[in-house]
C-alpha cells in the first residue's frame, strides 16, 4: 500500500497543479467534505498525507465542540465525528493539519445541523447521478448546487467513472479485462480524480453529501454480485464517503438509513446482491434480484417502522420505469418489486418516493396503487457529461409524466406546514441553477402529500 499511496499522491499533485482554480495541496490531499449530519451529530471527511495530525473544532454560536473520535479509514482517509451538538443550528468546523511539528495547513466547512424528527417541516434535497467530471476541466453543475444551498446532496450512482484509462483509443471504455476496476488502487485513483475537482470540492464544503453506487463506481459496466473484487470495491467506497453506516452486522453492503426532519432517507445498494437476466441466462425478470432478500427485508422493516410522512429511497437504477432498455426493477427484478409494493399496500405505508439515476436522461414518473396512493420515481441524470438541456426522443412508457436530456441536478422540496398537509415537488435545474424548460414546458411536478398517503 505504501507504493500505491505514493503513486496516488503524485497523481493528485500533478492534477491539482494543472488546475488553475486550486493551489497544489501539501498535507490535505482531498476534502474536507461534509458527510452525514443529523440533529445531534456531524461527520467530516478528509484525506491527508501520511504522518499528518488533525485537530478540529466545531463552532455553534459561542459553543465549541471537539471531535469525539477521528476514524482512521487507512491510506490517509479520516472521518471526524462530532456528537451531542445542537439541532437546526448554523455550524462551522475549523481544521488544522500538521506534520513534523512545523508544517501547517488549515481548512473549514460550514453547514446547518438537521432538525429533530417531525411530522412537519421543510426539506430540500439535491440529487443526481452519472458524473464524468474527472474528464472535464469545469463542473458547473456543482457550483449550481452550492448556489442553491440545499439541506443535503444525494449522489445516486456513477459518482465516478471507472475506465480502462490506458491512454489508447479505448481509454474511456467502462468494460474490458483491465481497468480501474481490476484493483482497489485503481478504484481509489479514479474516485480521487473526481473528488479533487475544484468545483466539486467547493460544493462538498457547504452541502452535507451522501452516496449510493451504481456499476461505474462499483466495477466494470453492468457489474453485479459475481464481480470478483466486490469486497475491494466496498472498502474503497467506504473510504470515500461519510455515510451514516454501511450494511448491517449480518448483511454487508453500502445501504443505510437516516432521519432528517419530515423525511426518512434510505440509501440502497443495487450492486452487491444484483443478479439479473441482462447478464445471466439462468434467471428471468421474475427470478432476478437487485437488492437481494436480506436488504429487501431491511427496507420493508424500515418503511414499516418509520414515522416520517415522506420516505425517500435512493437507488442507482430506476424503480418504476417501464421503458425498454437500460437497467431497473421492471426489466430485471419484477418479483422483488412486487414484494415491495405488496408490503406497502399491506402495511399502508404512505409517502414513498424513489430517487434514481443511471439513464443519462431525467424523468418524473408515478404509479397509482390499486385502492392506494401514488408511488413516485424521480430520475436525475447526468450531473456532468457532454449534454445540453433538450427534449428526449422516444422511450415512452405509461408511468412517465415528463422527461428531458442534459446536464442537470434534481431538486426535491418537501414542504409540510401542518401534519398531513403539504406538498412534495420534483424539478430539474441546469448548470446556471435555473429550472429546466424543454419545448416550453417546465420540468417540474408538484404533488399533494395526500396524493401519496393512505
Amino acid at each position: 500500500m505504501n507504493r500505491t499511496f505514493a503513486t496516488i499522491c503524485t497523481v493528485l499533485g500533478m492534477m491539482v497543479q494543472a488546475a488553475p482554480l486550486q493551489a497544489a495541496p501539501k498535507l490535505i490531499q482531498a476534502g474536507p467534505m461534509i458527510g452525514h449530519v443529523d440533529d445531534d451529530e456531524a461527520r467530516i471527511w478528509i484525506r491527508v498525507k501520511a504522518g499528518a495530525v488533525i485537530t478540529a473544532s466545531l463552532w455553534q454560536s459561542d459553543r465549541v465542540y471537539r471531535p469525539t473520535r477521528i476514524e482512521d479509514l487507512e491510506s490517509g482517509f479520516r472521518v471526524l465525528h462530532f456528537s451531542q451538538i445542537s439541532a437546526t443550528t448554523e455550524s462551522s468546523v475549523q481544521l488544522e493539519v500538521t506534520r513534523d511539528g512545523s508544517k501547517l495547513e488549515t481548512a473549514s466547512v460550514a453547514f446547518s445541523t438537521a432538525p429533530a424528527p417531525s411530522a412537519t417541516g421543510l426539506l430540500r434535497v439535491a440529487f443526481g447521478s452519472c458524473s464524468k467530471v474527472s474528464q472535464y476541466k469545469t463542473g458547473p453543475i456543482y457550483s449550481a448546487i452550492a448556489t442553491e444551498k440545499p439541506d443535503m446532496a444525494l449522489f445516486v450512482g456513477d459518482n465516478s467513472y471507472f475506465i480502462v484509462g490506458d491512454g489508447s483509443d479505448n481509454h474511456f471504455s467502462t468494460s474490458g479485462p483491465v481497468g480501474d476496476w481490476t484493483s482497489m488502487e485503481g478504484m481509489l485513483h479514479r474516485h480521487l480524480m473526481t473528488r479533487v475537482h475544484p468545483e466539486l470540492q467547493a460544493m462538498f464544503r457547504t452541502v452535507p453529501s451522501y452516496a449510493v453506487w451504481d456499476d461505474h463506481d462499483y466495477g466494470p459496466n453492468n457489474a453485479d454480485r459475481t464481480f470478483e473484487l466486490r469486497e475491494e470495491a466496498t472498502h474503497a467506497f467506504r473510504q470515500m464517503w461519510a455515510n451514516p453506516s454501511y450494511g448491517t452486522p449480518s448483511t454487508p453492503g453500502v445501504f443505510s438509513a437516516f432521519r432528517h426532519g419530515p423525511a426518512e432517507i434510505f440509501l440502497m445498494d443495487d450492486r452487491y446482491y444484483k443478479y439479473s437476466p441482462q447478464e445471466h441466462d439462468d434467471v428471468t425478470p421474475e427470478t432476478g434480484s437487485i437488492w437481494g432478500e436480506a436488504q429487501l427485508e431491511w427496507l420493508i422493516e424500515g418503511l414499516k417502522n418509520s414515522s416520517a410522512p415522506i420516505k425517500l429511497i435512493a437507488n442507482g437504477t430506476q424503480i418504476l420505469s417501464k421503458s425498454e432498455g437500460g437497467e431497473g426493477h421492471y426489466r430485471e427484478a419484477t418479483t422483488e418489486l412486487h414484494r415491495l409494493i405488496t408490503s406497502i399496500q399491506t402495511y399502508e405505508i404512505g409517502g414513498v418516493v424513489f430517487l434514481t439515476g443511471d439513464r443519462h436522461f431525467s424523468e418524473a414518473m408515478q404509479q397509482r396503487l390499486p385502492n392506494g396512493p401514488l408511488l413516485i420515481d424521480c430520475t436525475s441524470s447526468p450531473l456532468q457529461q457532454d449534454q445540453k438541456v433538450g427534449p428526449l426522443e422516444g422511450r415512452e412508457h405509461e408511468n412517465r409524466l415528463w422527461a428531458m436530456r442534459g446536464n442537470n441536478f434534481g431538486l426535491i422540496t418537501i414542504d409540510i406546514a401542518k401534519k398531513g398537509q403539504g406538498t412534495i415537488t420534483f424539478e430539474t435545474r441546469d448548470e446556471s441553477n435555473q429550472l429546466c424548460v424543454v419545448e416550453g414546458k417546465p420540468c417540474r411536478t408538484e404533488w399533494q402529500l395526500s396524493d401519496l398517503s393512505y
